[in-house]
């Protein structure tokens, strides 16, 4: 049942991801258009301000997720009422304090630090603060959106997302007819956005959970407290060194170079963002089946989960970067028309980071189930945040703005591997199983892959049929080597085993 549910959280998860990269695809276009590059560079500075505002997010909303996932193993569910409560006071307090600490803050940085042209600084201003007002919401709702994650009511989350993505998508083409300040209406249209469905989230969490009944008692659990608050401590590193890494170079450029490349920059990290869907769906899939699994004390089931949710995530994110990365400079110029400079190197450095980040994914839930992230996260986030200074060192030098990209794939590199040494120190878990079934079955999809979708590019010219044509080679070759040589006999017998019954329930639905 669990790996039935595994499946089709993966599969919902998948559906989605593709559905919002189409759509992402064209309301990127259309807001670029819209706001200019000038323009559309500076909004992606506003939000790295308040990505690192809101950094926090991350590391509190993996720690409650933990802890609820843990609990819901062990099948204590008044043991997860009390972490949700505990998790929601935390969440309130912070948001506050965050706020509050970031408005003064932020505004000080648009006004004497970044370079904003004196006429966008209003603008800018008022962005920041609409952008706030989604931060708010975001973290208060975070306990509520943990819960459908460590229930695994996945396609849910699913759909949530799916409609999210149709009104941006909505909204992104009415920005293209509105007159006036056009970054101000897409600031207020995203805000809209993101406290809408956060809003809903929360009423349908209460609705559907009874473990996020409101209990005022376990506010305050000073045993709830000090477990959430030090393993998020600790997770506080790694997620520090990772937004220090993206959007810490964001406002690296803006400094040497200005908005213009920050657009470009900003373009790239949407297609990773994108392409990290597939990934990252997969891996939300696995994550909970993954921290129950150890709440119930069977640790050689959580490693194999650990291995096939990194497995499968590389081979996922493979699909749609091996053939962007082939044909980037003409699906560029088909989807912008006219791309700032440096969006395709962006684009393809990016892509190979998030690449080599997928290939030790699984292990980075596997250590947060176990819990023991101490030294771990103290390692690997201070390799990340060493990303930042050889950025600045490479820029210092005279490198062009794509050095940013690749002091991040060094350092992401670093990382991949280091969390294979941790796991073995902390989990038990051999490396020669990593490499030989994580690594090794992803380089011979990699390669065949490569190999392959480069005969149609160097035989065509550069077209739309050609690019359909890498396209179409590129996915097949993924997805027969990874069947024949990444999957084993028995991940192939449980995919044929559970799609047969899902099959089976299909017909029989249609029966009646």
């Amino acid at each position: 049942m669990s790996s039935n549910r595994i499946i089709i959280n993966t599969a919902a998860t998948y559906v989605r991801s593709v559905f919002v990269l189409v759509l992402a695809l064209f309301s990127s276009r259309w807001v670029l258009g819209a706001l200019g590059a000038s323009d559309f560079g500076l909004f992606a500075v506003v939000g790295s301000i308040i990505g690192f505002i809101t950094f926090l997010n991350t590391v509190m909303s993996a720690s409650a997720a933990r802890h609820f996932a843990f609990a819901i193993g062990r099948g204590d569910s008044a043991e997860v009422n009390k972490w949700f409560n505990s998790s929601l006071s935390i969440h309130i307090i912070l948001s506050v304090v965050l706020i509050s600490l970031g408005w003064p803050i932020g505004e000080y940085c648009i006004h004497h630090v970044f370079t904003v042209p004196v006429d966008r600084l209003p603008a800018c201003l008022w962005v920041f603060r609409l952008s706030l007002i989604a931060a708010f919401a975001g973290m208060v709702s975070i306990p509520y959106i943990a819960m459908f994650s460590a229930k695994q009511h996945i396609a849910e989350i699913a759909v949530w997302g799916i409609l999210s993505s149709v009104l941006s998508f909505t909204f992104a083409f009415l920005l293209t007819k509105a007159s006036g300040d056009r970054m101000l209406y897409y600031a207020v249209y995203c805000v809209t956005i993101s406290v809408l469905f956060n809003i809903v989230q929360i009423i349908r969490a209460r609705h559907i959970f009874q473990e996020c009944r409101t209990h005022y008692s376990h506010w305050f659990d000073k045993s709830s407290f000090r477990d959430i608050l030090s393993f998020a401590s600790w997770n506080l590193i790694g997620s520090f060194g990772s937004i220090l890494s993206s959007q810490g170079s964001v406002i690296l450029l803006n400094l040497y170079f200005g908005p213009k490349v920050n657009a470009a920059f900003g373009i790239a990290n949407q297609v990773c963002v994108q392409t990290n869907q597939l990934g990252a769906a997969m891996i939300g899939a696995f994550a909970p089946e993954i921290t129950a699994t150890e709440g119930r004390g069977d640790r050689v089931r959580m490693l194999s989960l650990a291995h096939q949710a990194s497995k499968i995530g590389t081979i996922l994110v493979l699909l749609f970067a091996i053939p962007l990365i082939i044909e980037m400079d003409y699906v560029l110029k088909l989807w912008l028309r006219d791309p700032p400079p440096y969006t395709a190197l962006f684009c393809m450095l990016i892509l190979v980071a998030l690449i080599l980040d997928r290939l030790s994914a699984g292990i980075t839930v596997a250590v947060s189930a176990v819990g023991k992230i101490a030294a771990y996260q103290a390692t690997l986030g201070t390799c990340l945040i060493l990303t930042l200074p050889l950025a600045w060192l490479f820029l210092k030098l005279g490198a062009p703005p794509t050095s940013v990209s690749l002091a991040s794939i060094i350092t992401v590199a670093i990382v991949s591997v280091g969390r294979v040494f941790w796991a073995r120190r902390l989990l038990g878990a051999p490396i020669r199983r990593w490499l030989t079934g994580v690594v090794i079955p992803s380089s011979m999809v990699t390669l065949i892959a490569v190999v392959v979708s480069m005969v149609p590019r160097w035989l065509l010219v550069p077209s739309f049929s050609r690019l359909v044509i890498v396209s179409l080679t590129g996915s097949a070759t993924i997805l027969l080597t990874a069947w024949y040589l990444a999957f084993s006999v028995n991940e192939r017998g449980l995919v044929k085993q559970i799609a047969g019954r899902l099959l089976d329930k299909m017909g029989r639905e249609a029966l009646t």
